[in-house]
């Protein structure tokens, strides 16, 4: 009986040993560390977490965002970008991104963003993003002022890129 118990004692324990190995190799796959991020914000504008594999982008703007979700999504991804405006924002959502990460981050965004559960963090928080001359909001800020829905956001810069 003692042994049994013993036995069964061993094997709960591999389990368990087992399902925290997994749970800690996803959580490192779509983690890596801020310091690690700033590096890559660095030198790219986008940074996108997957499948265990780090790929970086480069481009202005909401450019390289789009040009990734054209090509696949940002299904279980952690994403890491310069700048997130509500653009960038509802581009996102659309491609179903996990996770988020910016230095910078508008309010608009942040409200996209709770407003479809998604888990992000900022270093710091403005009011708008303003356009290069810093003279009025951002072009593609301006385009998506008035909407909220993350596939016609995607439908309208489809048009706008293509």
């Amino acid at each position: 009986m003692i042994r049994r118990t013993f036995i069964k004692s061993v094997i709960l324990g591999i389990s368990a040993l087992v399902i925290f190995s997994f749970a800690a190799t996803a959580y490192a796959s779509k983690h890596i560390s801020k310091k690690e991020l700033k590096k890559q914000l660095c030198e790219h504008s986008l940074v996108v977490v997957k499948d265990g594999k780090i790929s970086a982008y480069d481009g202005r703007g909401i450019r390289p965002v789009f040009d990734y979700l054209s090509e696949n999504n940002f299904k279980d991804a952690f994403v890491a970008d310069r700048i997130i405006g509500k653009a960038s924002a509802l581009l996102l959502v659309y491609g179903q991104v996990d996770e988020v990460y910016t230095p910078v981050i508008s309010k608009p965004a942040v409200k996209v963003f709770e407003d479809n559960n998604i888990k992000y963090s900022a270093d710091k928080i403005v009011d708008n993003i303003i356009n290069r001359s810093g003279t009025d909001l951002c072009p593609m800020e301006k385009k998506v002022q008035n909407i909220d829905n993350p596939t016609e956001a995607y439908e309208l810069f489809s048009r706008v890129f293509k």
